[in-house]
């Protein structure tokens, strides 16, 4: 197994599309960074961040659509292109057995995607400290927990999404297609659960437990420690179902 996750790891590094969509947020950070600094509100400015705190709170509302949009790319080109291009084919004949391949894949791809989940919030808190201070958090909160627990749900958040990005990835086996289902199931989920919660009462207590809700409200300063907890097991519990998902369907999928 190992083998396997080095063997992923190197082709993940090797992949275009996660350099690409790296220094794409990297330099989107940088910018942003930037343009608030030299803002200048009394000259007709904008932008009202005067700290990395108030920088980080506004890129984690802005992380939530690089969690949805940016993992859809990374899956559309590193699983879902490698079926076309016979990798996926040569890797399940290769001895490993099926299942242990492509939990290898899923595995790795969620740590790449946690990775680039994290580039955008991470770039942006500590550019905007080292140039306009670290502030603090209004009511005399700590600073440091919200950091760390806002890079926490980060990660938990985003293992789970690329969990469910990644096991429809596994089912399309074209990039266009991949990309394109779950731009629209990304963006419409909600509305859909709240329509339908209207009828049936399960269907929204089932969502205001899914990480459609949670990630919703993911950058509230005022957390508590029963919504940290959910913000945790809850995404840990998905990404864990959805690598066996993958891993079902894998196993009885027909690869050409």
């Amino acid at each position: 197994m190992l083998n396997l996750l080095r063997s992923e790891s190197y082709k993940l590094f090797r992949n275009r599309s996660l350099w690409l969509l790296a220094a794409v947020l990297a330099a989107s950070a940088i910018a942003y960074v930037l343009m608030a600094y030299f803002d200048d509100p009394g000259d007709g400015g904008t932008l009202s961040a005067t700290s990395g705190l108030d920088l980080l709170a506004i890129a984690m509302s802005g992380n939530t659509y690089i969690i949805k949009i940016g993992l859809c790319v990374l899956a559309g080109f590193f699983i879902s292109s490698e079926y076309s291009a016979g990798t996926i084919k040569r890797g399940a004949a290769s001895g490993y057995g099926r299942s242990r391949f492509i939990a290898a894949k899923l595995l790795v791809f969620i740590g790449g995607s946690v990775l680039v989940a994290l580039i955008f919030p991470a770039v942006i808190f500590a550019l905007g400290s080292a140039l306009m201070g670290v502030g603090e958090m209004p009511g005399g909160a700590s600073a440091a927990d919200y950091v760390w627990r806002s890079l926490l749900v980060t990660i938990t958040l985003s293992a789970a999404f690329a969990a469910v990005t990644g096991a429809v990835a596994t089912v399309l086996t074209d990039s266009g297609k991949t990309i394109g289902v779950l731009f629209v199931f990304y963006f419409f989920a909600d509305g859909l659960y709240v329509f339908i919660g209207k009828f049936i009462p399960f269907v929204e207590t089932m969502y205001r437990h899914s990480i459609f809700s949670l990630i919703s409200r993911y950058a509230d300063p005022a957390m508590s420690s029963a919504q940290l907890a959910q913000s945790i097991y809850i995404p840990l519990l998905v990404a864990a179902a959805f690598i066996g998902i993958g891993i079902a369907v894998f196993e009885r999928k027909e690869i050409r």
